[in-house]
């Protein structure tokens, strides 16, 4: 097979990412959500209109004192270098900038640099954030020790993570677009499991909890099913399907920036979260060493997604 030049592929680069803004901007908005929307971030509006699961994270997000700071800021410094416990998220306010090349972008000289450009300043998905700042609210307080704050985060991140999947799954095809303009994690796809009953959806949104915490944990990718089967027993079928979608979690992530962010962050996550919780009567959340003893933690998971309305 001839090999296409590669002015044709960079045409193609541009054309396709044109295309998405394109597809975006025609989805129709409602005004009635306003107030929730954060100014300058693209899209927000229609991901707002699209999804009740997204203007319910938006909304508490709001509720609790969460506040949106407008900033220039790269995905790597967004990423990196913000509290995530502090109920404040910066973001790049790039909406008007994205429109304009969309219109624009014959006019460029470069416009490959420019998608380039806008991606680096533009791959930061607030509902995954704000997520995170809702769940510190919702989940019981941590112990101290490093090894269960290490596992305590795994988990939160592994709810965070089924949130971002539900939240694909809701918008269905259209995720595929929001996912490369970057405003989400994670696509939906064709998900029996979600067309049956809400009970059985909530068996795949547990399965996703568990193999992702598994991944974080670095339990080897072989032995993920058999301790997904015994700490989820009778969704053995479910289980299996899941398994793929929470696997392709950035291996990178996973076994190496996870872990770095915890060495040296951990005491702090402690401090902050023992602080939010401090007159909290409720049992700390500790998660067993061993793999296979979860079990009654997982209520707190379900807990997680009956608030959600999942």
């Amino acid at each position: 097979m001839t090999k296409k030049p590669a002015k044709d592929l960079k045409k193609k680069y541009v054309l396709d990412y044109v295309q998405d803004i394109s597809e975006l901007l025609k989805i129709p908005t409602s005004s009635e959500f306003d107030s929730l929307k954060v100014p300058e971030y693209p899209f927000d509006q229609q991901l707002l209109t699209l999804s009740s699961l997204y203007r319910f994270s938006r909304t508490k997000y709001l509720e609790q004192g969460g506040r949106f700071r407008p900033s220039l800021c790269s995905t790597l410094r967004a990423l990196s270098a913000q509290d995530l416990f502090k109920d404040e998220i910066a973001y790049s306010p790039s909406e008007s900038e994205i429109i304009w090349f969309k219109d624009f972008h014959e006019d460029t000289s470069d416009p490959e640099l420019e998608i380039d450009s806008l991606t680096l300043f533009n791959g930061f998905a607030l509902y995954h954030e704000q997520n995170h700042r809702v769940l510190w609210h919702r989940l019981p307080k941590p112990t101290a020790s490093q090894e269960s704050i290490c596992r305590y985060l795994n988990f939160a991140e592994a709810l965070v993570v089924a949130l971002d999947l539900a939240l694909g799954d809701e918008l269905g095809e259209i995720s595929k677009t929001f996912e490369r303009m970057k405003v989400i994690y994670r696509p939906g796809l064709h998900n029996p499991w979600k067309e049956e009953s809400k009970e059985e959806y909530r068996k795949y949104l547990m399965a996703l909890t568990v193999a992702t915490y598994y991944a974080l944990e670095l339990v080897h990718y072989d032995d993920i099913l058999d301790v997904m089967n015994s700490v989820l027993p009778n969704q053995v079928q479910i289980n299996e399907d899941s398994l793929p979608r929470a696997l392709d979690l950035s291996e990178l992530f996973s076994r190496v920036t996870n872990p770095l962010w915890q060495e040296k962050y951990w005491q702090d996550a402690v401090n902050k979260l023992q602080a939010l919780h401090k007159d909290s009567k409720q049992k700390p959340l500790s998660l067993p060493e061993d793999p296979w003893d979860l079990g009654p933690e997982l209520q707190t998971a379900h807990f997680i997604f009956d608030y959600y309305g999942l």
